[in-house]
């Protein structure tokens, strides 16, 4: 089944879809499975919705809303994520594959980024107070003037935070990783 530019979609499941240019459509409570949706231009209302085991590389989500967004086992290459309507945002990741992406000046609290690999991205000036990162893997990711208070990185693998520059209280971190916070104030340990 094609997705119509405007068509409104309720509680269907699309798999195996591959692709379509752009949809202003409104789509709530569909599942996508097993679909390329490579280079897809969202700019409706995605409310209740599941990614499941997709490739959303560059995909846009310009002006879109997403309201309860899950993104389980997807790809996500060169998404900007600053560029959505940020009222109602709530989006969540599992064992993604996040790369070069942006999170950048978001309000994200409480957002799952579990168990997901993210590389070359950066969270400059995110607010991801109680947001989890546990068992995730970090490779060249920015935080910078981000708000991590009461996150979770257990078990997760390859940050660099500076809490001199990033709001770290009740964080919770494990080791050997959490050594990494000293090597940012130039401590080394032995």
């Amino acid at each position: 089944m094609a997705i119509a530019e405007t068509q409104e979609l309720y509680n269907q499941q699309f798999t195996g879809l591959h692709g379509f240019e752009q949809t202003e459509a409104d789509i709530s409570g569909c599942t996508f499975t097993e679909c390329d949706l490579t280079g897809v231009h969202f700019k409706g209302i995605l409310e209740s919705c599941s990614f499941t085991d997709c490739n959303l590389s560059l995909a846009s989500f310009e002006s879109a809303k997403l309201q309860d967004v899950k993104f389980i086992r997807c790809k996500l290459e060169g998404v900007d994520f600053t560029r959505v309507n940020t009222l109602g945002l709530a989006i969540s990741f599992t064992a993604c594959l996040i790369r070069n992406c942006n999170f950048s000046f978001l309000e994200l609290k409480g957002t799952s980024f579990q168990e997901c690999e993210i590389a070359d991205t950066d969270f400059i000036g995110s607010k991801l107070k109680e947001s989890s990162f546990a068992k995730a893997v970090f490779r060249n990711v920015t935080f910078h003037e981000t708000d991590l208070q009461k996150a979770d990185f257990t078990d997760a693998s390859g940050y660099l935070i500076n809490p001199l520059t990033c709001l770290v209280k009740g964080a919770k971190f494990s080791l050997p990783d959490a050594v990494s916070l000293l090597e940012c104030m130039g401590i080394k340990l032995n």
